[in-house]
């Protein structure tokens, strides 16, 4: 089956779903007024309105169509009634249809209908004409593929996402900078996916449940952004605070095309991703915890198993020109990843290694300076015949943990760099500061990947000697070094000058 060109459907999607909340004021009028504002970013053009109705304290909106084109793929989707009432308080309520269709087309003889359905929902909008918040509450907000054409045919699917128990708000404002920011939280998110078509002989089904999600954020956007030209938005004032965090989550998923199959299942105990990001830098961060994935398939000789206790990747970096220094960091994490022993087999089939869980953890920071912004595409050309974009300040290993096969590697250090000196280390700015590593079990390692093979005789000699200039015996199998680097330029390892 050959799906349908989808690059800029998410972003169509969403602006389709979140029309409803995209306004909010304290006149039924102004309500809408701001409604169809929020609108205009995607093209009035693409906007049309059956009819417009002022009974008393309530406008009734009838057969509103959107429709929105990018990349060869086109949305349309109708609403048949919106009422927006004035409650007497200064606020108004929202009543929308209870299901509206979209429509997604892509190359010829490619679409999908799809149904989103509200259950239960209550929208009241309040504030004033310069900000305006948008409360909501649903038992269900769903979203259901009814009909996916491949080449004109119908292909057999189902595929339905039902997020349970909703609360949340939106907050809009608009000026030469327009304000969203939003937050929701879940109790519960249910997925299908089934597709069972014989004429392809592909089977899919995949099945998930996601507890507690929480959904957060705030994006400016410039009111005369250029979507044709979005390189340039940064520099007009674009950013993203944005992220989400979930709790336990299960799912299920089986594969067959032909003579090939998978299935297995995966599980996590909680999940969380943020990002933020302007002209001036970027942060990025994701995090798992307690993942478990099982699977077996006809391209796999034994069932697998994994785990991992947790998982984590953070980052922060400067993005724009500056004098001073300034921060960044970087991390990445990786505890207690176990196998089962049909994995471990295969390199030790004599269960000579320890299966303890491995882990790896890495964490940097330190401050620099820029020489350009990164975001401005007028400097581009300055950057790419740059040698080097900006200054190294400093550097500090905040962290280093490696565990694997019974042994263990933990540093830890700082530098400065003088960039006015590149001679003492040619090209390079001269560091000073110095590194602290500690190795636990390394010579017991060396013995057993001598035992199984792996490490020929003859380059034993050689590692252990390696080990005895560059580290100092503390205890049992234990190590220790220092590597230093001294105003002058000198390299010193445990006391003893190597350069």
């Amino acid at each position: 089956m050959k799906a349908f060109a989808t690059n800029g459907t998410a972003t169509c999607i969403a602006a389709l779903l979140t029309a409803g909340a995209a306004s909010a004021d304290v006149t039924a009028q102004e309500v809408w007024d701001n409604w169809k504002e929020g609108m205009s970013v995607y093209g009035q053009e693409g906007i049309t309105i059956g009819s417009e109705t002022m009974v008393g304290s309530s406008l009734t909106i009838t057969d509103l169509t959107m429709e929105m084109s990018e990349d060869g793929t086109s949305i349309t989707s109708t609403i048949p009634s919106i009422v927006f009432t004035e409650r007497g308080d200064g606020t108004v309520s929202v009543v929308m249809s209870e299901s509206y269709p979209v429509t997604i087309t892509g190359a010829p003889g490619e679409s999908a209908t799809i149904n989103v359905t509200q259950t239960g929902i209550e929208m009241v909008v309040s504030g004033d004409s310069s900000a305006m918040t948008y409360d909501f509450t649903a038992n269900r907000i769903g979203v259901s593929v009814d009909e996916i054409r491949d080449r004109d045919e119908v292909v057999p699917a189902e595929i339905l996402l039902n997020m349970n128990n909703v609360t949340g708000s939106y907050t809009t404002s608009y000026g030469d900078l327009n304000v969203i920011s939003y937050d929701m939280d879940v109790g519960g998110v249910d997925i299908l996916v089934d597709v069972n078509d014989e004429a392809e002989d592909l089977l899919v089904n995949f099945s998930g449940q996601i507890a507690d999600l929480a959904v957060e954020g705030e994006m400016g956007m410039p009111a005369d952004m250029d979507f044709d030209a979005p390189e340039s938005m940064f520099i007009d004032g674009f950013y993203l605070d944005a992220g989400y965090s979930f709790g336990q989550s299960a799912y299920l998923f089986a594969f067959e095309e032909g003579s090939d199959m998978a299935n297995g299942t995966a599980s996590l105990a909680s999940g969380a991703l943020e990002l933020s990001m302007n002209y001036d830098g970027i942060s990025y961060s994701n995090a798992l915890t307690e993942l478990a994935v099982s699977f077996s398939g006809s391209e796999v000789p034994f069932p697998v198993d994994l785990s991992l206790g947790e998982y984590g990747v953070n980052i922060a970096l400067p993005l724009s020109q500056s004098n001073a220094p300034k921060d960044f960091s970087a991390s990445f994490k990786l505890v207690d990843l176990a196998v089962n022993d049909m994995i471990w087999s295969m390199a030790d089939p004599g269960g000579v290694l320890p299966r303890d869980p491995a882990s790896l953890i890495i964490a940097l920071s330190g401050s620099g300076s820029l020489f350009y912004d990164l975001l401005d595409p007028a400097q581009a050309m300055e950057i790419a015949r740059a040698d080097m974009p900006g200054a190294l300040n400093s550097l500090t290993l905040d962290e280093l943990t490696v565990q694997i096969a019974g042994a263990e590697v933990l540093g830890d250090g700082s530098f400065t760099f003088d960039n006015n000196d590149l001679t003492t280390f040619p090209g390079v700015p001269r560091p000073e500061g110095e590194l602290n590593v500690a190795v636990n079990g390394a010579n017991g390692l060396i013995d057993k990947l001598t035992q199984m093979g792996l490490l020929p005789e003859e380059q034993v000699m050689g590692a252990r000697m390696m080990m005895g200039v560059f580290a100092t015996p503390v205890g049992d199998d234990m190590l220790t070094s220092k590597i230093e680097v001294n105003d002058q330029g000198h390299v010193i390892a445990n006391g003893q000058r190597l350069q």
